[in-house]
């Protein structure tokens, strides 16, 4: 039989141990939650600003609730900066890409891993090192959705919730 150590533990059993930091193994779970009013029609290229995370935050979660679009809708949700940093889009289908709100309704519905992007190993990483950068550059993040596909009938309120360690 084979025993498996994550990175973590096979660190801490290693001869010489190695060290491991400590944000990797630890933290505080915190949740960042917001709703937002949308149009029934909101159109293609807009944007949803939600919730707001620290660069070092781990992402174990990202729920999406709302009503189901009736015949047309999609979104992104992705981190773009904040509009103090110039808002720009940093990624903007981290955790979903093009997700069909027609498929709803959606009652904290996981998106985490639904645009195959974002991967379970990065769980264990902080937000800035999942977006490419060398080091970490100590600033908040929007989490975003944005419309992938004009909607229809969407519905009126949509709420994000996001489950992250620091």
């Amino acid at each position: 039989m084979a025993n498996v150590n994550s990175t973590w533990i096979g660190n801490a059993v290693a001869s010489p141990k190695v060290f491991t930091d400590a944000n990797q193994s630890v933290g505080t779970g915190r949740v960042a939650k917001s709703a937002a009013t949308v149009s029934a029609t909101q159109a293609s290229g807009d944007t949803i600003r939600l919730v707001r995370v620290p660069s070092n935050a781990r992402i174990d979660a990202v729920l999406l609730t709302t009503a189901d679009a009736t015949t047309a809708g999609a979104i992104n949700i992705g981190v773009w900066q904040t509009s103090e940093n110039g808002g720009a889009v940093v990624d903007a289908d981290l955790f979903a890409s093009a997700l069909a709100l027609t498929g709803g309704p959606f009652t904290r519905s996981d998106q985490t891993f639904e645009s195959g992007e974002y991967t379970y190993a990065e769980t264990c990483l902080p937000l800035w090192q999942v977006l490419g950068l060398t080091t970490d550059p100590k600033r908040d993040y929007d989490i975003v959705a944005q419309v992938s596909t004009t909607g229809d009938g969407m519905g009126t309120v949509m709420v994000l919730e996001v489950h992250y360690t620091t």
